[in-house]
């Protein structure tokens, strides 16, 4: 493989006699280089695999021993990677420092987000590299720095091992040695080809007949969706990573059919006339709907292990004693944001998909013109949709996804009247939205659909706030990045009561649905290990009338279930979509990947569910892979029966 040869071999009294030292020293480096390789590539893989075991139970090397084959497997493809590079580079060291580098940073990555978000690095998250202003703020000027030195040292000693090394083992020149040169050239190309072809169908790991999968479960590999530390963990980095690759939305149901969904129509249909009787078809008519999804709002008094020198949402608090209120159940712990707001607007739940769909906006939503949402159905009832979202558009895709859905306008962080930012943040302020939020229903003679996604609260929050809240309980650094986040948490409930009030005051009937996307990725393994169970998985919220409220507690709730309990609330005629979804309510309170909530509280699996609620997950999942990546051969008559 490697393009090195011996020194010159200039010709010497008897040269004819040696003619065969030359082609038996590059026979030599050639089998050099190949001990290299695998080599290099187990030590690479070494890396990655520790971004995932430290922090985890047992010593390191121990996994070695235990889940030897993912990591051979891992290794095995980091090889063909090498190959590939050694191939088109004709440098053997470069391309050992270019994967050194490569793999030193997916490691740095992961150990960050495992930090912040409690799971390694996806495909998916590559697409955040055309987003450099926000991988900008999540990172600080050091440690960019510091990243940027790794690399270039990384690639520079592997330049200077490749010198080195060149003085004792010369590149073979086509002028020198035209054959060799010549043999050199085809064996790299085939071998090229040959790794191209092999890591192209690593891209294909999920589907039907993938050839590395196969020998990836040859083995019986144990795919651990619901917890991916703990899947790349016990299959291997790679392994893990490669499961994540993308893949098709939802497998067909058994019995998918046009008549199969006649029959959900038919039945759901007379489901929603019984459940309308005494409500109004235009109850929603002259109503402004404000969904708010406020980015990593929580309530940290709910958490053990620490605890706090004041509440920092007592308005809040105090709205969700006299509304229809509860925790909703996210999925992720620090991340997920654009999940929960695809599920509210959807109505399609993140459990249903294959484990594999982890960001719907970006790897499903917007390879489509149009893709079913509540937002269609508002506008087909004389609303007008805004989403408006104080940051800049590329993250999640929104600005494509946003059209897609059927938003008439998305107004972010550089159309927005007001962009204030508090103290030292780097986000625009909730105040602003809300007011950004208040004017455009001003300035609306028709009533409005407003999806808004705040950011204020986003981390990083450190040395954010001049003063932030006191907190004891763990080290100095963790409190005050709890303190930090907790003073972020108090003007986001200042702003809201004022919002609040200001929709009161005016003229406009507007139902209002509030609710944190995550909790915050702050807390620490400490504070991790005294929030065990679902605890981390809980954030508030609550759905509010300018009209007049009453107290309702509801039990743990998914975002899917936001929009149905706003045509509750107003007393508006359910779509039979939605009397679905409230069907499965009854049975089925939350759920997400790997979690199922019962009406009793119980966190269960799919298969421990009752017949009705297993009966009625089947018709939900029917309709949801019509709608999504079917022939939506129900979607008029259950969604948009009037449109």
């Amino acid at each position: 493989m490697t393009s090195l040869e011996p020194e010159n071999d200039a010709a010497t009294p008897g040269a004819a006699a040696q003619r065969l030292v030359p082609g038996a020293k590059r026979i030599r480096t050639l089998l050099i280089a190949t001990l290299y390789t695998p080599l290099w590539a187990v030590i690479c893989d070494v890396v990655l695999e520790l971004s995932v075991w430290l922090g985890m139970p047992g010593p390191p090397w121990y996994e070695l021993f235990v889940h030897s084959y993912g990591w051979l497997l891992g290794s095995l493809v980091l090889w063909v990677v090498l190959l590939g590079l050694v191939s088109l580079t004709n440098r053997l060291w470069l391309s050992m420092g270019l994967l050194l580098a490569l793999v030193s940073v997916v490691a740095a990555v992961t150990r960050a987000k495992l930090a912040v978000r409690q799971e390694p690095l996806y495909p998916s998250d590559l697409d955040f590299l055309g987003n450099p202003r926000f991988l900008l703020t999540m990172t600080s000027p050091g440690q960019l720095t510091t990243a940027a030195v790794v690399v270039l040292v990384i690639i520079a000693a592997a330049v200077l091992a490749g010198r080195k090394m060149d003085r004792h083992f010369r590149r073979v020149r086509r002028d020198e040695a035209p054959h060799w040169w010549w043999s050199l050239l085809v064996a790299r190309l085939l071998v090229a080809a040959t790794c191209v072809g092999l890591l192209s169908s690593t891209t294909h790991f999920n589907q039907p007949g993938n050839g590395w999968r196969q020998v990836y479960e040859a083995k019986d590999a144990k795919w651990r969706f619901w917890y991916q530390r703990l899947n790349y963990h016990d299959n291997g980095f790679v392994g893990g990573f490669l499961y994540n690759m993308p893949i098709r939305a939802m497998a067909t149901p058994t019995g998918y059919s046009e008549a199969a969904m006649d029959d959900i129509v038919a039945r759901y249909t007379t489901l929603a006339d019984g459940r309308n009787v005494g409500r109004s078809s235009t109850g929603l008519d002259d109503v402004n709907v404000v969904l708010v999804l406020s980015e990593a709002f929580s309530d940290p008094t709910k958490l053990d292990g620490f605890t706090l020198d004041r509440d920092p949402i007592p308005r809040t608090r105090a709205t969700m004693a006299s509304t229809t209120s509860g925790a909703m159940l996210a999925q992720l712990y620090g991340g997920g944001t654009a999940n929960m707001e695809f599920e509210a607007l959807t109505g399609q739940s993140l459990a249903l998909f294959e484990p594999q769909m982890s960001t719907p906006y970006q790897m499903m939503v917007s390879d489509y013109e149009s893709y079913p949402s509540a937002v269609r159905w508002f506008v087909d009832n004389g609303h007008r949709a805004i989403a408006i979202h104080p940051y800049f558009t590329g993250m999640y895709k929104r600005d494509e996804v946003y059209e897609t859905l059927g938003f008439d306008e998305f107004i972010h962080d550089t159309t927005m009247r007001e962009t204030t930012k508090i103290d030292d943040s780097d986000f625009i302020s909730d105040a602003s939205a809300f007011d950004e939020t208040l004017g455009q229903i001003s300035a609306s003679d028709a009533p409005l659909l407003i999806n808004l996604v705040t950011m204020q609260n986003h981390v990083p929050v450190t040395d954010t706030y001049d003063d932030p809240l006191q907190v004891q309980g763990f080290d100095k650094a963790q409190n005050q990045t709890i303190g930090q986040y907790a003073r972020g948490l108090e003007h986001t409930d200042q702003a809201l009561s004022g919002f609040l009030q200001s929709l009161e005051a005016s003229d406009e009937d507007t139902v209002v649905v509030f609710y944190g996307d995550h909790q915050p990725g702050i807390y620490g393994d400490e504070a991790a290990e005294k929030n065990s169970g679902l605890a981390l998985y809980q954030t508030p919220f609550f759905v509010w009338s300018s009209e007049g409220n009453a107290p309702r507690e509801m039990p743990l709730t998914s975002p899917t279930q936001f929009l149905p309990l706003v045509f509750e609330t107003v007393g508006a005629e359910l779509p039979p979509y939605y009397a679905l979804l409230e069907a499965v309510r009854g049975e089925i309170t939350a759920m997400e990947q790997g979690r199922f909530i019962t009406a009793t509280g119980d966190e269960v699996a799919e298969d421990e569910l009752s017949s009705r609620a297993r009966s009625l997950l089947a018709d939900l999942r029917m309709v949801q892979y019509d709608f999504s990546i079917g022939e939506r051969f129900a979607l008029d008559e259950l969604w948009y029966p009037s449109g």
